[in-house]
């Protein structure tokens, strides 16, 4: 056989063994994908209980609300508003008025970004006022005891004193307080 057919056969089996080789890895690439599902599948399947678990209280918490619309609550547990622009106002203009009503004064507000929570959009507001302890203790009983429902994220207080005087203490206010509320609201639209 001569030196030119020997190496023509060697190529060819050389370029046959290559493809089975390709063909082989294609075969092999859904195998391999398999494998990577199925440690994703195991992952996912270790969150399934706390999801389970959220979407029980979920189902608790809408059945609790539609008991309270069936006595004939006429005021509901989520923020009013088509949008959650408008549950933000609904719910600034409600701190707002509730410190007005307490003696406090507003010196500042603002409506933070709003959160999804499961099918709900949280609504929250950090408003910073001035007031006395009294009024304070009215405006977090009202906020806390309230409708719709109204949640103190986060509450800060100090006591405005002279410099030059030394602290009372049964000191009474005026208070610098600054409060984060949330509510929350529906999703696609208003309060049901």
């Amino acid at each position: 056989m001569p030196l030119g057919r020997t190496y023509k056969a060697y190529a060819a089996v050389a370029i046959l063994i290559a493809l089975l080789a390709g063909v082989a890895a294609l075969a092999a690439v859904p195998f391999l994908q398999v494998a990577g599902l199925e440690d994703e599948i195991a992952e996912k399947q270790k969150l399934l209980p706390e999801l389970r678990a959220k979407v029980a209280h979920e189902d608790k918490l809408r059945k609790e609300h539609e008991e309270l619309s069936a006595l004939g609550q006429d005021k509901s547990l989520l923020l009013e508003g088509d949008k959650t622009g408008v549950a933000g106002a609904n719910l600034q203009s409600l701190v707002n008025s509730l410190v007005a009503a307490n003696g406090g004064t507003a010196s500042s507000i603002q409506i933070l970004p709003p959160k999804e929570d499961g099918n709900l959009m949280r609504i929250s507001v950090s408003v910073s006022i001035n007031v006395g302890t009294q009024g304070l203790r009215d405006i977090i009983h009202t906020l806390e005891t309230g409708m719709p429902l109204i949640f103190i994220d986060d509450v800060s207080v100090q006591a405005i004193h002279d410099d030059f005087r030394p602290p009372e203490p049964h000191y009474m206010g005026p208070l610098e307080v600054t409060l984060q509320v949330s509510g929350f609201a529906a999703q696609g639209g208003g309060a049901s």
